[in-house]
Order: structure tokens, then sequence, then C-alpha cells
């Protein structure tokens, strides 16, 4: 199989997975592209250069990221009329190979940008995923009667540390900041978890290789390029999240999660449970690394006592196909459950 075959296999699975997900634009615009590449043109030869496995990258929404963000940086031009989040219609009034003209221009136009873009691996940091994440920060809180000292490895710009301030509407179950620009109301199955517990964040700290800084100025902008072209609420709610990191003055500390959690469990101090928390991150690190945090992790749960619990709290898909599971390890006792499944932008949760 060539370089290019691989890459034609990685945009149309990207393509089927925006479909499902609820991006149909997205979906069109990456199949799209793969007519592109397919003819050896334009977007081929940016591609061409690219060295690393192009699923496991990321390559598809790398480029996806690219061309939202030019859309979004000049609202008066020909990409922006294609964007619903920049008051677009979504290329309805195009055929196929009209979009894929607009497409192909702009890289000609732009190929500087499109090159950065390539160079950074994609970072959502979605705030939805809140909507599973407090089911577990609850049941920490009802379980172990303590407030809870956060910390979040592959935090990105740490929008979803602010989860304490959001708005959730759960089954029906509403509870949290009624006025919060964050509003959480995902499509919820099974029981509801303990909303009445006493849940109180004493502390928030949060780690990655590439931290978003939200004191730069282009910082919103790339956080609101990898939103998909299409999906106004998720845009809505990152914008409301970045308001509260800001309020809040969430920092998120450039450090590798191995050495960012051993110094973290150095400091821990009793009268609260001490959460390690992640989500889909995990496939992104390598074996030896997820094998040393585990070893991490696992040593300091042996020493854990009532007044100073340790808990795991991971929203990570088992496999590549596999819905995103929330499995929490709480000790002393190192019992492990699983929690919810759920869609990977938090738009549906099972509670099990």
């Amino acid at each position: 199989m060539t370089s290019t075959d691989v890459a034609l296999e990685a945009f149309e699975m990207q393509a089927g997975f925006c479909e499902q997900l609820g991006s149909p634009f997205t979906a069109r615009l990456l199949r799209a592209l793969v007519v592109n590449i397919s003819a050896g043109g334009v977007v081929a030869d940016l591609i061409r250069s690219f060295e690393e496995e192009p699923v496991a990258a990321a390559l598809a929404l790398r480029l996806a990221g690219a061309f939202h963000r030019r859309a979004l940086d000049e609202p008066g031009g020909v990409l922006a009329q294609i964007y619903p989040t920049c008051g677009g219609d979504g290329g309805a009034s195009r055929s196929d190979e009209a979009l894929l003209s607009v497409l192909v221009d702009d890289v000609v136009a732009h190929r500087a940008h499109y090159q950065d873009y390539l160079e950074s691996a994609p970072q959502t940091n979605e705030v939805g995923r809140s909507s599973v994440l407090i089911g577990g920060y609850l049941t920490i809180a009802a379980l172990t009667g303590l407030p809870l000292d956060v910390c979040e490895i592959g935090a990105s710009a740490g929008l979803n540390l602010g989860f304490d301030h959001f708005h959730y509407e759960l089954a029906g179950m509403k509870f949290g900041d009624a006025n919060s620009p964050v509003q959480l109301s995902p499509d919820w199955h099974g029981k509801t978890p303990p909303v009445s517990a006493a849940l109180k964040v004493r502390s928030r700290q949060a780690c990655d290789i590439a931290p978003l800084d939200l004191g730069r100025a282009d910082t919103q902008a790339r956080l609101e390029s990898y939103i998909w072209g299409d999906q106004l609420e998720r845009m809505a709610r990152l914008r409301g999240a970045i308001s509260l990191a800001r309020m809040l003055n969430i920092k998120v500390q450039k450090e590798s999660a191995d050495q960012f959690i051993v110094h973290a469990l150095t400091e821990r101090k009793p009268g609260a449970a001490f959460v390690i928390a992640h989500t889909i991150m995990w496939q992104y690190m390598s074996e030896e690394m997820r094998h040393d945090i585990e070893q991490t992790i696992q040593a300091a749960g042996a020493v854990a006592t009532a007044d100073a619990p340790l808990a795991w709290l991971r929203l990570e898909p088992r496999d590549p196909i596999d819905p995103p599971h929330l499995q929490l390890t709480l000790w002393p006792g190192g019992e492990s459950r699983d929690l919810a499944m759920a869609h990977p932008h938090g738009a549906s949760v099972r509670w099990l």
C-alpha cells in the first residue's frame, strides 16, 4: 500500500466518523479532498511530505481545521460562504466539483497556512465531554464525602477543568449554575449519577505536551478551527468554556503526563480526593509511557487513605471503533468500575 493509499484510507475513515458523529458537512469536505488526492492534485502535493501515520496523527482533522481557520479568519471570504459557523450555507448551493474548486483555490493561495496546520496535532478540548465526566466527579464526591483536587493530563487549554461552573440537564435533572455560559444537556440513558452529592473542587491543575495558552491572541481561533463547521452548539459551548477558564485563571503546564503525575502526587494533601483525569488522549501516548503512568498511579493508590483517597477517572475508547467508556478506579481498595459509555463529544451518555 502506497503512502497515498494510506492517506486516502485515513480521509475516508474520518469522513465516515464525521458522518456518524453529526457533521455531514465535514464528511462532504473530506470526501471532496479525497478526489483531489486520488488525482494527484494540489492537496496530494500538500500532504506528500507528511511523515506521521495518517490515522493516528489525525491528518484529515488537521486539514479540516486548517480550512475552518481560514473561513473564521476571513468572514467575508469565499470559504466563509460555505461554513455554517460563519453564516454560510454548508455548501448547499455548490456541487461537489464547485466545493472542491473553492478548497483547492484556497490551498494554492495560502499554502504556508495549510503547511503550518499539518505540523500541529488537533486539540479539540471538547467541552461536551464534561457531560460524561460530571458523573464521575459526582460519584467520587459521593463515595468519599470529600472535596476534589483535580489533576488532568493531556488537558489542551484546560477547558473541562471548569466543569463545576457548568450547567447540566441529565434526564430531566438540572443542577449547576443556571446562568453558566456552558449549558450541557446530553441525550441521557439509564439512571442519573448522584447529583445531590456535595461537589466542591479544592484545587485544579493540568498538563499537556503542547498546551494552548488562552492568554495568546490566536488560541481561541485555533480551538474554534477544530470544531466541525456545521456544529454550532459545540462552538457556543467552546466559547462559553473559554470565558469561564479565563475567569478561573486556569493554567495548563507544559510537561509530559508521566512526569507531571509524579510531581503532582508528591504534593497531594489530605482532606480531599485526588483525582487523576483524562479524556480521549491515552491512545496518543507510547505504550511505555502508559505503563509508567499506570505504575505510578498504582503505587500512589497503595498508600492512599480514607482521608487522602486517590481516584483515576478516564474517558477513553478501548479500541479505535469502540465508544468511549468512563471508568473509575478508587483507592483505598483499588476497585474499578465502568460508569458510562458515551459519544466521543458527550452528545449522548449511557449511564451504567
